[in-house]
């Protein structure tokens, strides 16, 4: 076994870190400003379909639920269906506009912005920047506010 110097292990170290930096692989792309990541740009639905219902989808990846709702006055919203407490499922509740967890009860506002409202999750759901195309009506995801539950930060 050969002793390494540690101006080698510092080398080494490096090497690493910037392979790392310049691998795509299944890293989540997150928030502008988190650390830097991209966001994709993903087809949601139509403004149609969202009048019928909410339009679940997955964002920023296939690993993360989301759902698209459109509110009493006629705003279109998405969120993150992952609690920010220990990752369960949370569900809309249309009559108070609030997203519900099952687990231990936290319960986040669907029209400020995801905040807690009341439980035990610390932070507000992500909440899912949407562009929606005037001519077609269709709606995209194109960023997010906050990884999702389990997601890594970079």
């Amino acid at each position: 076994m050969t002793k390494l110097t540690r101006r080698e292990m510092l080398a080494i170290t490096a090497a690493g870190t910037a392979g790392a930096a310049l691998t795509k692989g299944n890293d989540v792309p997150v928030a502008s400003g988190l650390s830097g990541g991209t966001q994709p740009r993903i087809r949601v639905g139509t403004l149609a379909e969202v009048s019928r219902g909410p339009l679940q989808f997955s964002y920023p990846s296939s690993s993360y639920p989301a759902q698209a709702t459109r509110l009493p006055d006629g705003k279109v919203i998405a969120y993150s269906l992952i609690c920010t407490h220990i990752g369960c499922p949370v569900e809309y509740t249309a009559a108070r506009e609030t997203f519900v967890c099952p687990c231990h009860q936290s319960i986040f506002s669907a029209v400020r912005d995801g905040a807690v409202l009341q439980g035990a999750a610390p932070r507000p759901l992500p909440k899912i920047r949407l562009d929606i195309d005037t001519k077609t009506g269709t709606i995209y995801a194109v960023g997010i506010s906050a990884p999702p539950y389990g997601a890594s930060e970079g």
